[in-house]
């Protein structure tokens, strides 16, 4: 967790879940949406989830080139240290993902899973709980769908190493203009790196973030280094 931003209370969809009722309830879209991380082009990269569990309990991943049984073998052979699933991961179906019907290109998948902190690991180590939904689609369009469609903002958008720079990382590109324009509001926060040393982001790649919070390194398998940036002024919206 990152002090410089607030820790998030544990909302009551989240402490009051069981397997039962992640399993056969109702899909809680807005709740997930809310207060959450967008991560596109993501992998199956958990160190935001590492450095920002508490700051965020609810994760978004988005990429297009993963495969339902490269996620699950993931979170088997690796999962989140000091955690394990509340119940089976949910295979969750693209009519509950944008209930109102808007035309988008459907996820090849959506898994959504739920985290609980083992027993003999205090608070300190972490939050209670923690929300992942990971979604085998494209990022920007599975953005729109999700976020503008239903009149949301993400509290954080991570843009590391999307692969396109002009998409992504370009202030006017297609990632960026769908995010920074929302009607709703902007991110709070920004986390920006990639498999370069912590020089090469020294600055945010969107001007509208200029506060850095805190940098980490990434993964040693990867390489590189990651910055978190929050937004220099307040819109006043918020999802």
């Amino acid at each position: 967790m990152i002090p410089q931003l607030p820790e998030i209370p544990a909302p009551v969809w989240l402490t009051e879940l069981s397997p039962t009722t992640m399993t056969n309830g109702r899909f809680p879209l807005r709740e997930l949406l809310r207060d959450s991380l967008y991560y596109p082009c993501s992998g199956f990269d958990g160190d935001p989830v590492k450095h920002l569990a508490g700051n965020i309990l609810s994760f978004v991943y988005v990429d297009c080139g993963s495969t339902p049984e490269g996620l699950r073998a993931e979170l088997e052979n690796r999962g989140f240290n000091g955690y394990k699933p509340l119940s089976r991961p949910r295979c969750v179906e693209p009519q509950e993902l944008t209930p109102r019907g808007p035309h988008w290109q459907k996820p090849s998948f959506c898994i959504w899973s739920v985290f609980q902190r083992q027993e003999g690991c205090n608070a300190a180590y972490g939050p209670n709980r923690f929300s992942l939904l990971y979604i085998g689609g494209e990022a920007v369009e599975t953005f729109r769908a999700l976020y503008i469609s239903d009149r949301m903002a993400p509290k954080a958008v991570a843009v590391i190493q999307p692969g396109s720079r002009t998409r992504f990382e370009d202030r006017h590109g297609e990632f960026a203009v769908s995010v920074l324009q929302n009607p709703v509001g902007q991110p709070e926060v920004l986390l920006y790196g990639g498999w370069q040393e912590c020089e090469h982001y020294q600055e945010p790649c969107w001007p509208d973030y200029g506060i850095e919070l805190h940098h980490y390194q990434r993964n040693p398998a990867w390489g590189g280094c990651v910055r978190v940036w929050a937004r220099t002024l307040n819109d006043g919206r918020a999802g």
